[in-house]
């Protein structure tokens, strides 16, 4: 069973308050004799009681670690009514106990489309505008889209919006030219999801070719998408192979790598079409929202972790041939905290 990941962090705080009692007090009280005090110990003045101890506090933060996951079956498609029982999750090899459960079937989303504009997309680039466009068309009023083209530079065309035609508008008069800068994309997509109004967020990769302009390396990028609660779809668009007047790139086959990668990271997938093939585009974006839409939530405490780098996670399933897709894993945050159940039960 093929696993990937995905992941988003909530944070809470167990407080536990232990006070001293008024010995001399509660030694008159129960009419026993008041312990006796260390040496040099200065005593109180005559008819005024003993000052109470000074209380203490002691503090531990306890981080909830919420992972979201998508599971598939071997058809690629979306698996549907899964139970708390039917999940395993680990964290650095260690089992986890899953305090929370949830299968949301209708999550607003924050979706970002990253189209690449470099001079080899020119054979290519109405399938791209048209995926995106299709993907606009097929967003809920609860959700919102912004738009980036990137070539040697990168553009934000459209920012966060509900508006589909304001997305139409941004799709408009776009040509080809230059290299591929796909990393400082991501980056900027990055920044304009620091902005989204929904909790659950992606970004939809087109391209056809790996990185040549970016000022960011492939390391930097991953450790902003580690770090980042986004999800990266990449679609990746080939010349086909099979017709004989296309002049086949070998190098460009080093993207599938690149776009796996960068998928992998966030939870997402790649989905791969073909230079003048027909694709009922609509139906893509159509299913590619249908499963964006859904998440199986698993949260938990960390039992005993006392790692402050970067943490591996790992889900499974109890589904036969079923793929499950989640967040690699999680830097634990600091200095953040809210309370946790325990502490709510315990006012």
């Amino acid at each position: 069973m093929k696993t990937s990941t995905r992941s988003w962090l909530g944070t809470a705080t167990v407080t536990f308050i232990l006070c001293t009692g008024l010995l001399m007090a509660q030694a008159s009280q129960a009419g026993q004799a008041a312990p006796q005090l260390p040496p040099g110990t200065p005593a109180a003045p005559a008819g005024q009681a003993p000052a109470p101890a000074t209380d203490f506090q002691l503090s531990a933060s306890v981080q909830l670690v919420n992972v979201t996951a998508t599971v598939l079956d071997e058809t690629g498609t979306y698996v549907d009514g899964l139970k708390q029982e039917d999940f395993q999750i680990f964290e650095d090899g260690v089992e986890q106990k899953i305090s929370f459960f949830s299968h949301d079937r209708r999550i607003p989303v924050s979706l970002g489309v990253l189209v690449d504009i470099s001079g080899s997309m020119r054979h290519k680039l109405q399938q791209a505008l048209q995926t995106a466009r299709e993907l606009s068309l097929a967003l809920s009023p609860q959700d919102e889209m912004f738009l980036v083209t990137f070539n040697s530079d990168v553009d934000m065309k459209q920012r966060l919006t509900s508006n589909p035609l304001l997305i139409e508008r941004a799709l408009q008069g776009i040509r080809t030219s230059g290299d591929t800068s796909v990393y400082d994309a991501l980056q900027l997509g990055l920044g304009e999801m620091k902005t989204a109004h929904n909790a659950k967020k992606i970004m939809v990769l087109i391209s056809d070719g790996f990185d040549s302009r970016s000022k960011l390396t492939l390391p930097q990028i991953e450790e902003s998408l580690k770090r980042a609660d986004v999800e990266v779809y990449a679609i990746g668009i080939d010349d086909d192979e099979n017709d004989p007047v296309v002049v086949v790139q070998p190098m460009y086959h080093i993207y599938h790598y690149m776009l796996n990668d960068l998928a992998t990271i966030s939870g997402g997938r790649v989905f791969r079409l073909f230079t003048g093939r027909n694709y009922a585009l609509d139906n893509l974006a159509r299913l590619l929202l249908e499963e964006l839409h859904q998440q199986y939530l698993l949260s938990y405490y960390p039992s005993n972790n006392s790692n402050m780098g970067f943490r591996k996670l790992e889900v499974k399933v109890d589904q036969p041939k079923a793929e499950v897709r989640y967040r690699t894993g999680y830097y634990p945050a600091s200095g953040v905290t809210a309370p946790s159940s325990a502490t709510a039960a315990a006012k």
